[in-house]
């Protein structure tokens, strides 16, 4: 991605699953208006070529292999923010755990729940808990989760998904309320995208008609069509805006 403007100059941000598809779109576009990005992943050799595509740009990233949901991991990235850049002014929280199909009556739908909770609803928090105090120290910043429009819509057997996600919705607003004065603004993106697992799962449940005709503009999103509003979040433009849940997926469900 080519070097755009300086809407975020001397903004330090951590994105989460920046390995690929929407958090590499991010991490991307983050980097590409002047924020130094660390991008956050399972797997080392992913999150390495987004870095190289970032730093080919002109741009600053770091690469760091940690697991949504481990606090250990998530304290280190922090900690590297702060003794390299000393500030942390954008969190994107993007990576969270999908696990399959399953019906509620299912046995293991307990297990289930736990994994989605774990990665999606504790790694927000946690990361959260853990910018705060630094945040407050720099008069504030800008939390970006990731929802889902499955929170909203229930589809059938996808429970865990879905309340892991409509529990960030309420982390959201209520760290905007908590945080506000502070001049931290916590907001919810309902992203939909083309990305490597979203293929995977239209392809697999052959559903990719089904869902198409539910989105109003006719056509599936882009990881590139999430960074923009992303990057309007983080930048000081958005200084006004929280406790919001946005949805960027071309109008299947409209709030």
């Amino acid at each position: 991605m080519a070097t755009k403007g300086s809407r975020l100059a001397g903004k330090v941000a951590i994105v989460t699953g920046g390995g690929q598809g929407i958090g590499a779109a991010i991490a991307e576009g983050y980097a590409a208006e002047g924020a130094k990005v660390i991008v956050t992943g399972r797997t080392k050799s992913k999150l390495d070529e987004v870095v190289a595509r970032i730093e080919a740009s002109g741009g600053t990233g770091l690469a760091m292999e940690a697991l949504a949901g481990n606090r250990e991991h998530s304290a280190k990235v922090v900690d590297e923010a702060i003794s390299r850049w000393g500030r942390v002014d954008a969190l994107v929280n993007n990576a969270h755990t999908f696990t399959d199909y399953l019906p509620v009556e299912d046995p293991k739908m307990e297990e289930n729940c736990m994994i989605d909770f774990q990665s999606a609803f504790f790694g927000s928090l946690q990361l959260m808990q853990l910018c705060h105090p630094h945040m407050v120290r720099q008069g504030g910043g800008s939390i970006i989760n990731m929802g889902s429009s499955y929170g909203i819509r229930c589809e059938p057997g996808f429970l865990a998904y879905a309340a892991s996600k409509e529990a960030i919705r309420a982390l959201t607003r209520t760290a905007a309320r908590e945080w506000g004065k502070l001049g931290i603004r916590v907001n919810t993106i309902l992203p939909s995208a083309l990305s490597p697992k979203a293929i995977w799962y239209l392809e697999e449940s052959k559903s990719y008609d089904s869902e198409l005709a539910k989105v109003a503009m006719g056509r599936f999103g882009a990881p590139e069509d999430i960074a923009p509003t992303c990057i309007f979040l983080a930048s000081d433009e958005s200084n006004f805006v929280t406790g919001q849940t946005i949805c960027v997926e071309g109008g299947a469900v409209m709030l």
